[in-house]
């Protein structure tokens, strides 16, 4: 899904195809929204958006995407299409003073859609990182990150929604290292995230308030091979309801990581972890977690990245409206995720780089089927293929096209409900730097 501009933007079929495949003819950048790094919670799918600005201490840039998307709100049937339009101002930040480093992005958007004029919105999306470091071997990271936009249509299967939803995340991380250059270093990290939506009745159901601290410690026994084992402590609040009281959860973590550069082109990344929650509500439970994630580059122009999950996508849990008994909400949080995606970039010259994506995944909810033994399950299967064109440094073309494919074991559309959705998009940046 993407956003959009003036509210007299009104742009004809014709006119935006031939944009569409004037642009498509040169290239694009594709990139997910850079939110903050999300709970356990699906994360949105791809959205089309400027690409990253030229390297230098300030930038600004104007930017305007054009997009159509064949299924807007992530409907089993009933499809609706429109085009939508995004208008935004970026700034970007980069400068190092000392020891420490500050970076910066910052986008202001103006938001409209053709047919759908009451989803008209302005969003933002800002964030602010200091790398930091003392004079020993203390070094860490802090941030912050705000993001004001539509709801995701359909990222939530669990709570259909086809109405003006405006989600406000803010966010902060906190990391400190001491140590590193020898065999041992000690960690420590804190998080927060707090989300909220515009809609009375989708907030009281969906609102999110998440916090969570960790320590570690880590052993690099050769600069190839590194390794870290982390405790982690997360504390989530989900928001009551008229009839029942929300499920908050304090989940206990440990993971135990390895990341080994095997070659000079090939790094590999290993993880896993057992989680512990405690529900104030639904059962308590336990499970596994872990990765493997392989980078690859077999030329300097091409970068292949693959990995392997198994984690609890959706695990914070958005609920959907209480069962009729009003006693225990219905929800869709308590799953785990299995999933494999694939990514390429490849740089086919100095001024064109294409990306292509693939994603499986499958989700297990807690929910079972009426009358039945098996629970809820839905797999969904996502195409990303991209592409950008710099002809300069001030200025950014790209378009990009994405399918996803959505099915469940079950009618009941309570949890989860099967979709398809086509979506493709072009973009042009200007950049200029003071």
């Amino acid at each position: 899904m993407i956003t959009k501009l003036s509210t007299a933007f009104k742009p004809r079929r014709t006119a935006l195809a031939a944009l569409l495949g004037c642009l498509g003819s040169t290239a694009f950048a594709q990139a997910q929204v850079d939110a903050p790094p999300p709970p356990p919670v699906a994360s949105p799918p791809p959205i089309t958006q400027p690409a990253t600005p030229p390297v230098s201490p300030f930038s600004i840039g104007l930017s305007q995407t054009l997009t159509h998307e064949s299924n807007i709100f992530r409907l089993s049937t009933g499809e609706e299409s429109d085009w939508t339009s995004t208008t935004a101002l970026n700034f970007a930040l980069d400068e190092a003073f000392g020891r420490q480093r500050l970076r910066g992005i910052g986008s202001l958007q103006a938001n409209r859609y053709r047919d759908h004029d009451d989803l008209d919105n302005t969003g933002h999306q800002l964030g602010l990182e200091l790398d930091w470091e003392t004079i020993g071997e203390l070094s860490g990271v802090l941030g912050v990150q705000s993001v004001r936009r539509q709801y995701q249509f359909g990222l939530d299967s669990a709570s259909p929604f086809q109405g003006r939803n405006i989600e406000s995340t803010q966010a902060a991380n906190f990391r400190a290292q001491l140590g590193g250059m020898g065999l041992w270093s000690l960690h420590a990290g804190a998080d927060s995230l707090d989300r909220k939506y515009s809609d009375d009745t989708f907030d009281k159901l969906n609102r999110l308030s998440q916090w969570s601290s960790e320590g570690g410690i880590g052993y690099k026994p050769s600069p190839d091979l590194s390794t870290m084992l982390v405790l982690r402590y997360t504390r989530i609040s989900r928001p009551d309801t008229d009839l029942a009281p929300g499920d908050d959860v304090a989940r206990k973590e440990a993971e135990l990581s390895a990341n080994w550069q095997a070659t000079g082109a090939s790094k590999l990344d290993l993880r896993i972890g057992r989680a512990d929650e405690k529900h104030s509500v639904a059962e308590d439970r336990s499970y596994w977690t872990g990765g493997i994630g392989w980078d690859w580059m077999p030329t300097g122009k091409l970068l292949l990245k693959t990995q392997l999950l198994r984690d609890a996508e959706g695990g914070s849990g958005n609920v959907v409206a209480p069962d009729t008994t009003g006693a225990v909400p219905a929800r869709a949080g308590d799953l785990l995720r299995d999933a494999f995606i694939w990514t390429a970039q490849w740089a086919a010259t100095s001024k064109i780089n294409l990306t292509a994506g693939a994603e499986y995944s499958r989700r297990r909810y807690s929910d079972l089927i009426p009358d039945t033994t098996s629970h809820v399950v839905d797999r969904t299967t996502a195409i990303k293929l991209g592409v950008r064109y710099s002809p300069q440094r001030w200025l950014d073309l790209g378009c990009d096209i994405g399918h996803e494919h959505r099915e469940t074991n079950t009618l009941d559309q309570t949890v989860t409900r099967p979709y398809d959705s086509l979506v493709a998009g072009c973009l042009a940046t200007l950049w200029f730097r003071p």
